[in-house]
């Protein structure tokens, strides 16, 4: 039997795992040198001055709402299309969101649609850039600089990333990347808020740690004597332990590499998958540099759901990995009770296309040989395929 290819796996070398040692030796396990170094390159990395790592990336979106000032009573808009964390955090702060459909060549939220959905009580739209790509999203971000309302950009799958002179998380006003499981640089979770705005990272680093803003008995005291503890608000126990900080600043140093190898594996994927009658393979141009969470294909109108569920099953029976990268959240069951027993709105591009998503590994050493497996196992799934369709 041929090695499983799964659907992501991280790159860890051996220097990586000295770093995490030598983070594990040290006096503090939280908020020490590997912190701030990791926050640093991550700083650097978005061209930004500030950046907060903490410990899940769904948390940094909550962090997020509230250091913007977002409370119960207001509205947030949220891509249709997009993962479950961007809805789960509106709600967790009290917030209503508010799904917006999506376009689908970009898989961002439709500036359109933003326009027709905002309303007096809109305090945050949520712009999310799918799979690691920024397609949309410079244009969101202008949109929302109209409409004087501050976007939290969600580059939690995108670090590394650029668009033109754009880079990911120096698009919106606050912006979020992750550390999780596929993405470039891997500690197998946490995430960073990054702005350029002190207050809005003075508020960050004061919800990361209970709202805390304590002080030290005298200048230039060590943190590992401790401080005075002052509680000034609500806050969140949301620290990254230090040698996790310290896997990630390790990877932070070949970022661009593992961003180039991502981008020559998506463009063999493009050389098998383009031409394809049945697939739809996302938009690509010259100025746009995605740093390729995972690679994303669309099945075309005759496939149905139950026709995509069953190509993802054959690509795991012949250990390929595969996902549905993501249910439309206007589908998700509890999203009515969240919004008070009112129908969620109609998203009808993201109900579309969710249904005939299927994501395709990617990794930073995924070989040409493991690209070619996959595509000539889909390949050969879909000349199979006798579709169903949509049920009428």
């Amino acid at each position: 039997m041929s090695p499983s290819i799964p659907l992501g796996r991280p790159t860890i070398t051996p220097a990586d795992c000295d770093a995490m040692t030598r983070a594990a030796r040290n006096v503090r396990l939280t908020l020490g040198p590997a912190t701030e170094l990791f926050e640093q390159r991550i700083a650097a990395a978005c061209h930004r001055p500030w950046a907060v790592a903490v410990s899940s990336s769904a948390t940094a979106l909550e962090i997020g709402l509230r250091a913007l000032g977002v409370k119960p009573g207001d509205e947030v808009l949220v891509p249709a299309f997009s993962y479950a964390a961007n809805l789960h955090a509106v709600l967790a702060v009290g917030a209503t969101p508010r799904l917006v459909d999506v376009d689908p060549r970009t898989l961002c939220m439709s500036t359109q649609e933003v326009e027709l959905r905002v309303t007096p009580k809109t305090r945050a739209v949520i712009g999310y850039a799918p799979f690691g790509s920024l397609m949309g999203m410079v244009e969101l971000s202008r949109l929302c600089d109209q409409l004087e309302i501050p976007m939290l950009e969600n580059a939690t799958e995108s670090l590394g990333a650029r668009r033109g002179p754009d880079l990911a998380g120096r698009i919106g006003r606050l912006a979020v990347v992750g550390f999780g499981p596929y993405r470039c640089v891997s500690v197998g979770e946490g995430g960073a808020l990054v702005s350029h705005d002190d207050r809005l990272a003075h508020a960050c680093r004061v919800l990361r740690f209970q709202g805390r803003t304590d002080r030290q008995s005298f200048p230039d005291q060590s943190p590992d004597l401790g401080m005075r503890m002052e509680v000034n608000q609500f806050g969140y126990d949301a620290r990254m332990a230090e040698p996790l900080a310290a896997l990630g600043a390790s990877q932070m140093t070949r970022l661009g590499a593992m961003v180039e190898s991502r981008q020559a594996a998506a463009e063999r994927y493009y050389r098998r998958l383009a031409g394809h009658p049945d697939l739809w393979v996302p938009e690509c141009p010259e100025d746009c540099h995605p740093a390729w969470y995972l690679f994303p294909v669309r099945l075309g109108d005759r496939f149905g759901p139950c026709d995509r569920d069953a190509l993802i099953d054959g690509l795991h029976r012949h250990d390929i990995g595969a996902g549905n990268h993501y249910p439309a959240l206007s589908t998700l069951p509890h999203l009515r009770s969240a919004l008070g027993g009112d129908s969620a709105p109609s998203c009808p591009v993201a109900e579309w296309l969710s249904p005939r998503m299927i994501t395709l590994p990617m990794a930073s050493d995924l070989s040409p040989a493991e690209i070619d497996a996959v595509c000539s196992t889909l390949e050969m799934l879909l000349a199979q395929a006798t579709p169903a369709g949509v049920p009428a």
